[in-house]
């Protein structure tokens, strides 16, 4: 039985927590940290095997914990990872890996240095079947080579603190790795372009919404649309065009109501529900891993969390120049491959 330790229980984190408690075979929860410590211990109390454990570091050193889980705020990721590393633990660790795409790399050098893939990052939509589906048709080559792909990341509603940077770090960074994951290819060119403003956008910090033009090695386009204040739902879009026909992601399947002369099909504002299923299946394949001593294939490593990393800052590069950014990546470490 993997016993894991978490650390972060934030609406995210008790997600998880909750799920590795009911829900994932072969894994229990033996400790949590949080900075807010009464909400921690509101979380666990049903569970009285659970332990609170107010220092992270202390946790991740903790004899009863074999694997961490980091849902922390984002600038604390690389801290963590880096101390679990030294521990040789298996980490899954929420996006980003670092705030920096030079804190990543440091993840990434010290993960090789201990000889062990240890990192799974929590970029689960490579877990979500309707995404496996389209990857599979798009790599297949039934419609020949993928030539430009449209996204969409919707948000219904995001705090006032939300400003430009965590719209790229934060949210456009799901279709960044999603879309390498998807096409199998790396980004060598990104630009930021800011479009009218939404009345909704709550920072003036925040262009709402933005697009991410970004360019593959192939001379792929792909264009993504990030609105977080876009009121009506939370809506995840995709569509392929390629040379022999065009592939494009279902539409989640959702309760058809009828009432007061409206007819309509529900919806969620909440991106945990919207993808609970790709949630459970890469904890799942997660702990099945690290049960087995080994990392999981299919999931994203250290190194696509490094890729991730080096494109949001040739975004945020071009938010402020508007210009086209190059993306400096080099060849993947065969340790990696």
């Amino acid at each position: 039985m993997l016993k894991v330790g978490i650390i972060g229980v934030g609406s995210m984190g008790t997600q998880h927590f909750l799920r590795l408690m009911n829900k994932i075979n072969g894994a229990v929860v033996t400790a949590v940290s949080d900075v807010n410590e009464a909400h921690a211990k509101e979380v666990i109390a049903p569970y009285p095997s659970v332990r609170y454990i107010p220092d992270p570091v202390e946790l991740i050193h903790d004899p009863e914990v074999d694997a961490i889980v980091i849902v922390s705020i984002d600038s604390t990721h690389e801290e963590y990872c880096l101390e679990a590393i030294k521990c040789q633990k298996y980490i899954f660790c929420e996006k980003p890996l670092s705030a920096t795409a030079a804190g990543a790399k440091k993840v990434v050098d010290a993960e090789i240095a201990g000889g062990k893939r240890l990192i799974q990052m929590g970029f689960n939509r490579r877990f979500d079947p309707s995404y496996e589906e389209l990857k599979a048709l798009v790599v297949s080559g039934r419609l020949g080579e993928p030539l430009v792909a449209h996204c969409a990341h919707r948000n219904a509603n995001y705090p006032a603190q939300y400003d430009d940077v965590v719209a790229v770090t934060g949210t456009a960074i799901h279709e960044i790795d999603t879309m390498a994951w998807l096409v199998g290819d790396y980004f060598t060119k990104a630009q930021v372009i800011f479009p009218k403003r939404s009345r909704h956008s709550k920072n003036e910090n925040l262009h709402d919404p933005m697009i991410i033009i970004l360019t593959t090695s192939s001379g792929m386009v792909i264009n993504c649309e990030i609105w977080v204040n876009c009121q009506y739902a939370y809506d995840i879009r995709c569509e392929v065009l390629c040379e022999d026909g065009t592939a494009t992601l279902p539409r989640p399947s959702r309760v058809d109501v009828c009432t007061a002369q409206q007819h309509f099909t529900g919806m969620t504002t909440d991106g945990l529900g919207y993808f609970a299923e790709a949630y459970d299946r890469e904890f799942q394949a997660w702990a099945d891993a690290c049960n087995a001593d080994t990392y999981c294939a299919g999931a994203a490593s250290a190194w696509d969390g490094y890729c991730a990393a080096v494109t949001t800052d040739a975004c945020l590069k071009s938010q402020k120049s508007g210009a086209v950014e190059e993306i400096p990546l080099t060849e993947s470490p065969d340790f990696y491959k």
